[in-house]
């Protein structure tokens, strides 16, 4: 009887294996599940007080950990979209983060120009100085740990730079000018606002945009011919695809796009300097997101910072010992790369791998749910 019903067991468990198979094997099977990310993220903060069963969400989660956790979520997408794509790892990312965040607030806080211009200027300059580090790297053929170094030698450059030179704020960095200095009131216009709800949904939008273009990216011969630059560089080359043309390509929108959640960051807190925007840590939270979630992957960063983010947050509230966020971010780094190379996105086909494994249900369908989710 028992045998019976082991059987009934992984005949359910099949179907549901082959239904979720063709799922996302159908082109909009990753906008869906984008979609229905979004949707839930757009009304989370107005659920956060609310009450089930005597728990409420808000005892946890507040708006200021889930605007932290977008931010994240943001430079991991955009990091993946070189790094996770061309496959080039970079740990200088802070440098465009800077950028975006100093060319906000300087051009703010000196000539006044409203903020959303100098995200946009911000933006630009951290995107040329990824084309120039990729000018210098990529024309010397640095790759792997060597190319990674070179990039945090870049982040740290600036960090010093930004440290040494009073024109540039110095180390004590500057201070976000009130609305009344060079907008009229607290507002869109102004990109400052008297609560933080707003500040959620504009990085929330930023996130959104982002995400968008990596979708399109992956999904374009651009994203195909990236993906074969990371499996296999030489033979991209051999066969035609200009390498260094799109890996310049990969970090000029990744540095573009990490320099908007910069210029962000200058204006949702009261004051940058640079240990706060270059510091090497910073480095840490922009890859951490896309590792933990899957790299490649167009969902794995959002899943990734809802992951890791919270987590470190809740530590960080609830148990008073300093530097444990920094011990929880290493056991899930070394948790994923031993357990889950492929991240958190690759956990459906695990499931039924484990379970195969472990002899609890027969597979009787090709196995091919090694690749991880989009």
């Amino acid at each position: 009887m028992s045998e019976i019903s082991t059987q009934n067991d992984s005949a359910r468990l099949n179907r549901a294996r082959l239904r979720y198979r063709q799922f996302r094997g159908q082109w909009y099977s990753t906008p869906l599940l984008l979609t229905a990310i979004f949707g839930t993220l757009l009304v989370l903060p107005l659920t956060l007080n609310l009450y089930a069963f005597g728990f409420s969400l808000g005892t946890w989660v507040s708006v200021h950990m889930l605007i932290i956790t977008l931010v994240w979520a943001t430079t991991g997408q955009a990091w993946n979209m070189m790094s996770g794509y061309t496959g080039q790892f970079s740990f200088g990312h802070a440098a465009f983060f800077g950028l975006g965040a100093y060319g906000t607030i300087l051009l703010l806080s000196t000539s006044g120009v409203n903020p959303w211009l100098g995200m946009f200027i911000g933006a630009t300059i951290a995107g040329l100085y990824g084309l120039v580090i990729g000018v210098l790297c990529f024309r010397y053929d640095l790759r792997g740990h060597y190319f990674a170094l070179a990039t945090l030698a870049f982040a740290e450059l600036l960090r010093y730079t930004f440290n040494t030179f009073p024109q540039l704020g110095g180390a004590s960095g500057f201070f976000k000018p009130l609305p009344r200095q060079y907008a009229d009131e607290f507002g869109l216009a102004a990109f400052q606002f008297d609560s933080v709800l707003p500040y959620y949904y504009v990085i929330l939008v930023f996130l959104i945009i982002v995400t968008g273009v990596s979708l399109v990216i992956k999904q374009s011969r651009l994203g195909l011919y990236m993906f074969a630059i990371r499996e296999n560089e030489d033979a991209a080359s051999a066969v035609g695809i200009p390498t260094y043309r799109y890996k310049l390509v990969g970090i000029t929108v990744s540095a573009f796009f990490t320099a908007w959640a910069g210029a962000f960051w200058a204006m949702y807190f009261d004051t940058i300097r640079p240990e706060t925007v270059y510091d090497i840590l910073i480095n840490v939270e922009i890859l951490l997101p896309a590792i933990v979630g899957g790299i490649g992957t167009v969902i794995g960063p959002i899943v990734g910072a809802f992951i890791v983010i919270p987590l470190s947050e809740i530590v960080r509230q609830f148990i008073n010992l300093p530097g444990l966020d920094r011990i929880v971010y290493g056991l899930l780094l070394i948790g994923i790369v031993l357990y889950s190379p492929q991240g958190i996105v690759s956990w459906p086909g695990r499931f039924f791998e484990i379970l195969e494994q472990r002899g609890l249900y027969e597979n009787t369908i090709d196995n091919d749910d090694s690749r991880p989710d989009e």
